[in-house]
């Protein structure tokens, strides 16, 4: 993990993370990778329209509890 990033637990069914870590190994994708991206899709979309002082607020609470 680089520094400034952070880690998720994520649980899927068996089959669905053998299959997810078998097509990123085929496509030469880094499962992380894939993950952040299809979470930044999300977030795109569904994103809360929060002022930007709640957001940055937000983001320095996370870093505060990580470290």
């Amino acid at each position: 993990m680089a520094q400034g990033e952070a880690s998720i637990r994520v649980y899927l069914s068996p089959e669905t993370k053998d299959r997810f870590k078998t097509v990123c190994f085929f496509k030469g994708l880094n499962m992380s990778d894939v993950t952040a991206e299809l979470i930044e899709d999300w977030l795109a979309k569904n994103d809360l329209d929060l002022p930007i002082s709640q957001k940055n607020a937000h983001s320095s609470k996370s870093k505060k509890s990580e470290g």
